[in-house]
């Protein structure tokens, strides 16, 4: 008696379903790679067939960059894909702005792009070559400054008569902030002039006072000079000047 043998393949008595999951484990990790990649395996032809196109772009910025200014540094994002959009790009373009410090980008699915702008702080006008600037907290140059900024900030002046490359603007511009914090808002510095290093001054308003000091030694004499300010003995009169530059020593002069 002979039998007919049938060859079955392994596949065949599996489920019809297994089909559907295979199809779609292959789509999300189409997804996957897809979105691994800001501009697509399928480059600038991605944004044709990308389903997140974007709706709306949330812009916040912070004082003097206005939002409208921000918006017209961006190319048009409405309508591109979300996928494709390439944040760092965006981030790279924005942060060459004059008061841009710092940018956040974030993207919400299925289509809404979110951007965050961090301005600089100004912390002294300095003048090159006949022209005021404003200077950020490491001694960088932001901008040219416009008079109607100047209206709105109180900056000190900084400037050098000698051995500039010697200074650590850094350094005496945070010195400045401590000094604010020492003074207790009785007194605003208006002008910073630094020296043969590592002597300076500093001119104060309200009332006006000069103060010399040394860079090297400045920390050290800040309690005296706190004392001086806000607690002087009954014997001084008006204050002019406070030479601190020598170690451990104050020598005042006062209003005739």
């Amino acid at each position: 008696m002979s039998e007919d043998v049938k060859s079955v393949s392994m596949w065949e008595g599996l489920p019809q379903w297994t089909s559907v999951m295979g199809g779609g484990l292959f789509l999300l990790l189409l997804v996957g790679f897809l979105f691994s990649n800001e501009r697509g395996v399928l480059g600038d032809h991605f944004q044709l067939l990308s389903p997140f196109k974007i709706k709306q772009v949330k812009i916040s910025s912070e004082w003097p960059v206005a939002v409208s200014e921000v918006k017209s540094w961006l190319p048009i994002l409405e309508g591109k894909s979300l996928v494709a959009v390439s944040a760092a790009d965006l981030i790279s373009n924005l942060e060459k702005r004059p008061w841009i410090e710092h940018v956040t980008i974030k993207k919400q699915y299925p289509d809404h792009l979110w951007i965050e702008v961090e301005t600089k702080r100004p912390q002294a006008l300095s003048v090159f070559k006949g022209i005021a600037y404003f200077m950020d907290s490491k001694g960088n140059i932001i901008e040219k400054a416009r008079p109607n900024l100047l209206k709105t900030l109180d900056l000190p002046f900084l400037s050098f008569t000698a051995e500039r490359e010697k200074w650590n603007v850094p350094k005496v511009l945070s010195m400045g902030d401590q000094f604010k914090v020492l003074a207790r808002s009785k007194y605003s510095i208006s002008q910073i002039i630094l020296g043969n290093y590592p002597y300076f001054k500093i001119f104060l308003e309200n009332p006006k006072l000069e103060v010399l000091l040394n860079i090297e030694n400045w920390e050290s004499q800040s309690k005296v000079l706190e004392t001086l300010l806000l607690d002087p003995p009954s014997q001084i009169q008006q204050l002019q000047r406070i030479n601190l530059m020598f170690p451990k020593k104050a020598v005042v002069s006062i209003h005739n």
